[in-house]
């Protein structure tokens, strides 16, 4: 009776089991099911192009409709088929779309929240990659694709600075090394293809990331910094051959120049119970470029028994961005720290008498 009971409780419970352990099995990736997550993918490009309309974005958007036409007619009827059986030429076009796929999305995500210009490099970063993507060709079994670049702690990366910084980052994908043969052949260029003078060095490699690094002294060249990864398969009979290249861009671009304007405004004591409002003390603060603090010191000798301070701040970036903050008071001995778009802080010590704007915590997770 035991026995029956167990058995009966369990085949009261496996289907809900069996049930719960289906649903954690994604689907099969099929060709129609790239086409349709491309097409989902550029309507969404072209809405975010609406309130960046000097980027590259409206292009790309345009170029990604292309490519999913181009599958389309690739595809033919075998569109519904999962793509590990297409041929090899099928599969190798429908995974480097589905690679591009991942890379316009995680565009979408980490440019919320960044400054014009940052999320314009960060464009033109996505437009370089579709379009090395699209002249890639030939074909493999395991067609080694890039589908994403991100830093160290796996944040998606579009952009990197010349900060005098080591930089390390990771390309991201799928049959990126076949662990018979020798590491695959890395190579940074430009757009146009020529070689660029400063080449990563690889420090890890695995079938699905390969992990690089810039030393601290490299210096970049502006503009498109592409990726070419050729990895080697060891096929029976033949040995390890070169197969087609996975290519990603990332955009090499100076860092957002930032000018702050202030208004220092001090509340003073003129006599018993009277408080006066002195008139701002305005001034500009040295231009900031992303490295180090720029302070300023202020002059507040007019008021000797200040009861509060105010500041009001202005934040002018190089694409003309002019962002307000403030008033923001406080008492007299109490310091004030406000943030300021691009991941700025500025803070009035009282006690030294001086403004500082110091780097933080960047609000476009995209840019390195």
């Amino acid at each position: 009776m035991r026995r029956l009971g167990a058995c009966i409780l369990f085949g009261l419970l496996a289907p809900g089991l069996v049930g719960s352990a289906a649903a954690q099995i994604a689907p099969r990736l099929t060709g129609a099911a790239v086409v349709a997550e491309l097409e989902v993918a550029r309507h969404e490009l072209a809405a975010r192009a609406v309130s960046l309309p000097h980027s590259s974005l409206g292009a790309t958007s345009e170029r990604l409709a292309g490519m999913a036409d181009t599958l389309r007619k690739t595809l033919g009827g075998d569109a519904g088929k999962p793509l590990d059986i297409l041929d090899a030429s099928a599969k190798a076009s429908a995974y480097r779309v589905h690679a591009l796929v991942q890379r316009v999305k995680a565009f979408l995500d980490v440019s919320k929240g960044c400054l014009d210009a940052d999320a314009g490099a960060m464009a033109d970063a996505l437009a370089s990659t579709v379009a090395q993507v699209a002249a890639v060709s030939g074909s493999a079994k395991l067609p080694p694709v890039i589908d994403g670049v991100e830093t160290a702690d796996h944040r998606s990366l579009f952009v990197l600075r010349n900060g005098g910084k080591e930089m390390t980052f990771a390309l991201v994908g799928a049959n990126l090394l076949d662990a018979q043969c020798e590491d695959p052949v890395i190579t940074a260029t430009d757009a146009q293809g020529r070689r660029q003078e400063v080449q990563p060095s690889v420090t890890g490699v695995s079938p699905n990331r390969i992990e690089l690094k810039l030393a601290s002294d490299a210096r970049l060249q502006s503009g498109s910094y592409v990726l070419h990864v050729v990895p080697k398969h060891k096929a029976f009979l033949v040995g390890c051959t070169a197969q087609p290249e996975a290519v990603a861009a990332v955009q090499v671009a100076p860092p957002v120049k930032v000018s702050v304007s202030y208004a220092l405004t001090a509340t003073c004591r003129a006599g018993k119970g009277v408080e006066q409002v002195m008139p701002p003390i305005t001034g500009t603060m040295p231009d900031f470029a992303g490295n180090g603090t720029v302070s300023q010191q202020i002059d507040t000798a007019g008021c000797t028994d200040p009861v509060s301070y105010a500041i009001s701040v202005k934040a002018m970036f190089g694409d003309g961005h002019v962002v307000p903050v403030g008033p923001i008071s406080q008492i007299a001995s109490a310091g004030i720290t406000t943030g300021l778009p691009g991941g700025l802080t500025l803070s009035w010590d009282p006690s030294v008498r001086q403004l500082f704007v110091r780097p933080g915590a960047t609000s476009c997770k995209g840019v390195y």
